[in-house]
């Protein structure tokens, strides 16, 4: 079971994300927790911890103080263990913290945006030479980004905590030199975008404001001893990997007030902190809590670290679903008695994590709901451990019901229409000549005759169709005869072009060709045989002799 504090914290935050869906504006957030994703809810409980399975879960870890805590939770797990592997490989590890000069008139909008571009132009994609050539001074492998606003005195205080991955570990001299370069290219970056110049070194006690980096004492796993975060009882201390993602349960210092506070007075009615948490959620909702250099997670992977690919909304939806299912909640059970009521989607919990099943069942009873019907019992897990959703342990209650209610009334259609069988045969057996049978008896031989006639019209066209196929395929075989007799015809002239041709008479009346008129030709002088051919020496045909002897014979 978890401990007193740490329910105390989820109570609350539960209230919170409740009270800030009516003054945030955000619409994921006012879904968060209420709506249904498919058939119905199914509370769930694993390591003393309850949640919701089949619920919306906006993902928003600037915004939604339940998913925050759920995403920044996994993300410091594997930061810490990030940490101890690199150090591990006897690599170095350094923390550096960008900030910049602002005033309580400048905007969170603007800040944040100077803020991004001169990140681009120092350190990013547009970085120039000097921080280039650093790069390969220092062995930098690579970084992880977290982003970190709170607001005080002179309003939004924007700053960046950049996790380095160096190639070897830094003594204290170049841990200073590092600083030193880092500052420069930091605060050039700042003026080339229309920024603020900031300051390197605070006059009153001598420390680094611009640009400040800490290095870990050797053999603490990663951790950074000089960046440790109170928690909200004061005593807790945190790690680097806390001081990247642990913003939800962060205070401020000095008289700064982090997001989370903010939005605990705006719970309360306060009209400044309600116009600041607005501010707020319009700006961070488009911004990246942490941000992993490129190349760096496939280093890990290759060095042997496996790595958690899960985004944000993936990681709350797991964190709130993963569990011992104990019941099944309709979603119109969900919509009508709880979700529209407020604290009773928190009260399900508690009741989940002191009794179980039992508990819940319990509770939802003194609601006026009935267990079996607007709340079914959990169902088992499958060999295979996975939790099956909502909506298919309702479409599979449904289906049930649906055949035992379809078996009652097929028993019900059975009984009665052997009664109304046993009925009729028995009036027939005692009025046998009622007008009602008579007529029942004509009609089906009526229907009989009628059958026969059609049957014997269909044999009749059956007859006849047999008779027009041997006819045709009579007729095709003759004409597939006299084809034959043509082609051996045609061929034996090929072969005997001497051979008279035998004229057919044709049984179909041919059009008379139209009437060419002859070419006229000057007929050759005559010589003395001019009735001889001069080929094969025959004689010409009497209209041919004027041609002379060359004319075909």
């Amino acid at each position: 079971m978890e401990s007193g504090s740490d329910t105390a914290a989820r109570d609350m935050q539960f209230e919170m994300r409740e009270a800030l869906r009516a003054i945030s504006g955000l619409e994921r957030l006012e879904r968060c927790g209420i709506s249904v994703l498919a058939g119905g809810v199914t509370p769930v409980l694993r390591n003393g911890r309850a949640g919701y399975a089949g619920v919306v879960t906006c993902g928003s870890v600037h915004v939604c103080p339940c998913c925050s805590t759920s995403i920044r939770r996994v993300r410091q797990e594997e930061l810490d263990q990030v940490g101890q592997f690199w150090e591990c490989q006897s690599c170095g590890l350094v923390m550096m913290t960008l900030t910049m000069r602002h005033y309580e008139r400048d905007a969170l909008a603007d800040l944040e945006e100077m803020q991004r571009q001169a990140w681009k132009a120092g350190f990013g994609m547009n970085a120039g030479r000097t921080w280039r050539q650093a790069k390969k001074d220092f062995g930098i492998r690579g970084f992880v980004r977290a982003w970190e606003v709170t607001y005080g005195a002179n309003g939004w205080h924007c700053h960046y905590h950049v996790l380095l991955f160096l190639a070897r570990p830094l003594e204290a001299g170049r841990v200073q030199e590092l600083q030193h370069l880092a500052f420069e290219v930091w605060s050039a970056a700042l003026v080339k975008v229309g920024a603020r110049m900031p300051v390197e070194v605070s006059e009153r006690d001598g420390k680094p404001v611009g640009v400040k980096i800490d290095a870990p004492d050797r053999g603490e796993s990663g951790q950074m001893a000089r960046y440790l975060m109170k928690g909200q009882d004061g005593k807790t201390r945190w790690g680097v990997a806390a001081e990247l993602t642990r913003l939800d349960i962060k205070q401020g210092q000095g008289g700064h007030r982090t997001p989370f506070e903010i939005a605990r007075d705006a719970i309360v009615g306060d009209a400044r902190s309600i116009e600041l948490w607005r501010e707020f959620v319009a700006t961070a909702t488009g911004v990246r809590s942490l941000y992993w250099s490129n190349g760096l997670r496939k280093l890990l992977r290759e060095m042997g670290f496996e790595l958690d690919e899960r985004n944000d909304n993936e990681v709350a939806a797991e964190e709130a679903a993963d569990g011992k299912p104990l019941a099944c909640i309709p979603a119109a059970t969900w919509y009508r008695h709880i979700a529209r009521h407020k604290g009773r989607a928190l009260a399900l919990l508690k009741a989940a994590e002191k009794g179980g099943t039992r508990a819940v069942r319990a509770l939802i009873e003194s609601w006026g709901l009935i267990w079996g019907a607007d709340v079914t019992e959990p169902e088992e897990l499958p060999a295979d451990g996975t939790l099956p959703t909502a909506d298919e342990i309702l479409r599979r209650s449904e289906r049930t019901n649906l055949a035992a209610r379809a078996e009652v009334w097929r028993q019900g259609f059975a009984l009665a229409e052997g009664a109304l069988i046993k009925a009729r045969a028995e009036h027939f057996a005692a009025h046998p000549e009622a007008p009602e049978y008579v007529a029942r008896a004509k009609a089906a031989k009526q229907a009989a005759a009628d059958c026969d006639e059609q049957l014997g019209i269909e044999e009749q066209e059956h007859d006849e169709l047999l008779v027009a196929r041997a006819e045709f395929i009579r007729r095709r075989k003759l004409v597939a005869v006299a084809h034959a007799d043509e082609t051996a015809a045609a061929f034996d002239r090929l072969r005997n072009p001497d051979r008279p041709v035998r004229t057919r008479v044709s049984l179909r009346k041919r059009p008379k060709p139209a009437a060419v008129p002859a070419p006229r030709v000057t007929p050759p002088l005559a010589d003395a045989a001019a009735d001889t051919c001069c080929t094969c020496s025959g004689k010409l045909a009497p209209a041919l002799i004027p041609y002379g002897r060359h004319a075909l014979c």
